[in-house]
């Protein structure tokens, strides 16, 4: 029963898979990866570390994925919160605020700018 669910390789004796001859492999550098490989980095591992988180939340809650990564956003803003105190936290929530806004002038597309000038347009009337 265990034998009809593994995965059995199909193994082919004799045959040998030649390079094609007008392809040659070039020549690694003296301080660069061999052909094939790839150099490890500490940009690798995080995306090939943040790739399997992501992959596990997609598999752990499919549909849900924004909620969880909601969830653990409020769960590291309270420890701030809980860390830094209220003012000081109020005060950062700002300025990223603020950053926010002023990258999307920067963007050309200013959503924040043009929601409170509605906002303060709508109650100024």
């Amino acid at each position: 029963m265990a034998d009809e669910k593994t995965h059995k390789p199909k193994i082919n004796v004799g045959e040998k898979e030649e390079a094609p001859k007008e392809a040659a492999p070039a020549a690694p550098a003296e301080d660069g990866p061999a052909s094939g490989e790839e150099r490890y980095t500490v940009g690798n591992a995080l995306r090939d570390g943040v790739g399997r988180i992501s992959a596990w939340v997609r598999r752990a809650f499919p549909g849900q994925e924004r909620a969880f990564w909601g969830a653990i956003l409020g769960l590291v803003a309270a420890i701030v919160f809980l860390a830094v105190g209220p003012w000081p936290l109020i005060v950062i929530a700002v300025f990223v605020f603020v950053g926010v806004a002023a990258g999307q002038v920067l963007d050309g597309d200013p959503k924040i700018v043009n929601t409170l000038r509605h906002l303060f347009n709508r109650n100024s009337q």
